[in-house]
């Protein structure tokens, strides 16, 4: 029998406080579903991962509880053996790359405000609607480690923005 991959099940994110980090993310809904804090990784934890072997992490699984049997997960991990160093910290915004996790919800405009009223600081201003790529609102949030949360309702069923009528770069060089 062929094999085929379902969805993504879960994704990492490193953090330096995971605490701090599970905070965070409950105001997008994601609640905790296996706190593995306390837990000590076997040696092949590392090896799998391309780590030294014993590498060590306290981290927590994340889910969004939709009752679907496909789920939305985050693994936070702060990694303690060895530690982890954000190559982004120190940059200037020209040299940094972002690492972005995009959830697309339902009604933006509600969202926005329920994030700002909690404290949380865009990185820009919620977005008006453009019917010319379909996005009804995007905006975005930085976590504390500097990982973006992107917000993105389209209009209806649409999955993804409209990009064919956008210029390229082969079409704009001279």
């Amino acid at each position: 029998m062929a094999w085929q991959a379902r969805s993504i099940f879960h994704f990492v994110l490193p953090c330096t406080n995971v605490e701090r980090s599970t905070d965070f993310y409950a105001n997008f809904g994601f609640e905790v579903i296996k706190d593995n804090r306390d837990v000590v990784w076997p040696d092949f934890v590392g090896t799998n991962f391309a780590m030294k072997p014993g590498a060590q992490g306290r981290a927590v699984q994340l889910v969004l509880p939709h009752g679907s049997t496909v789920q939305t997960r985050i693994d936070l991990i702060e990694w303690i053996a060895p530690r982890w160093q954000n190559e982004n910290d120190g940059r200037d915004l020209e040299s940094r790359i972002p690492r972005i996790m995009a959830l697309r919800v339902e009604n933006i405009q509600e969202a926005y405000n329920d994030l700002i009223g909690r404290g949380l600081v865009s990185t820009a201003p919620l977005r008006d609607p453009d019917p010319v790529i379909g996005v009804q609102g995007v905006v975005c949030f930085q976590d504390p480690d500097g990982h973006i949360v992107e917000l993105i309702e389209y209009f209806g069923e649409q999955l993804g923005s409209r990009t064919d009528d956008l210029p390229t770069r082969s079409s704009t060089s001279g």
